[in-house]
C-alpha cells in the first residue's frame, strides 16, 4: 500500500482536486499514514475553484463607472421621489389636522424613505462634480433621520410636530440646489410630489 507523507502542516496550503484516504491520523507532526485505497493526487483543473485568499486579505473590487449627467439626473430623481412624496403627504396630513396615529405612520414612512434615499445616494457612482454635494445631502439626511424616527414614535401631536420641525432644519437645500443645477434640473417644486 502506498504511504502518504504528512509535512509539518503549520501554514502550508495544498490544493487537491481528488484525495481518497481510507484512514486519517489526526495531528500535524511528521509521520506516515497508510492509505487504502491508494491516494490520488491530481493537479487542479482549469475549472477547479481557486484557493480562498488568507483571512484579512482585501480583494479590491473594480470601481464602478460614474454615471453620465443624463443618467445621474434620472437616477437622482428616482432616488429622491419616494422621500419627497412621503414628506408632502405628511405635511398635508399635519395641515389638515389628521389624528396623531396617522401622523405617526406618515413620519415613519418618511423615515423609511429617508433611510432608503441615504443608502441609494451612497451606493451610486456619481459624476465627479456631484460627489461633494451628494455627500452634503447624505450628511444632512443622516442628521434628519433621528428626528424622523422620533416623530414616528411620538404619542402626541405637539412632540411629533416639533420633531418634524427639527428634521426640517436638515433639509439639505444648499446641496439640493447645487445638485439640481449640475444635473440641469428645474428647482424643487413640492407640487411635483403632491
Amino acid at each position: 500500500m502506498p504511504t502518504v507523507e504528512w509535512i509539518n502542516c503549520g501554514l502550508v496550503r495544498i490544493t487537491v482536486v481528488t484525495l481518497v484516504v481510507a484512514t486519517l491520523v489526526a495531528g500535524c507532526s511528521s509521520g506516515s499514514v497508510d492509505a487504502s485505497p491508494p491516494a490520488v493526487l491530481a493537479h487542479p483543473s482549469p475549472t477547479a475553484a481557486s484557493p480562498t485568499p488568507p483571512a484579512g486579505t482585501v480583494t479590491p473590487s473594480p470601481s464602478p463607472v460614474p454615471l453620465t449627467i443624463k443618467q445621474a439626473a434620472r437616477r437622482y430623481l428616482g432616488i429622491v421621489r419616494p422621500y419627497n412624496v412621503a414628506l408632502e403627504r405628511l405635511e398635508q396630513a399635519i395641515n389638515s389636522g389628521r389624528p396623531v396615529a396617522t401622523l405617526r405612520r406618515g413620519a415613519a414612512q418618511v423615515a423609511t424613505a429617508n433611510a432608503t434615499q441615504i443608502r441609494r445616494l451612497t451606493d451610486t457612482a456619481w459624476p465627479r462634480a456631484l460627489r461633494a454635494p451628494m455627500k452634503q445631502l447624505r450628511a444632512e439626511s443622516l442628521k434628519a433621520q433621528r428626528h424622523w424616527l422620533l416623530a414616528g414614535r411620538a404619542r402626541a401631536r405637539d412632540p411629533l410636530i416639533q420633531e418634524v420641525l427639527n428634521a426640517a432644519r436638515y433639509d439639505g437645500k444648499p446641496a439640493v440646489g447645487k445638485i439640481r443645477s449640475l444635473l440641469r434640473l428645474e428647482q424643487y417644486d413640492e407640487d411635483d410630489y403632491s
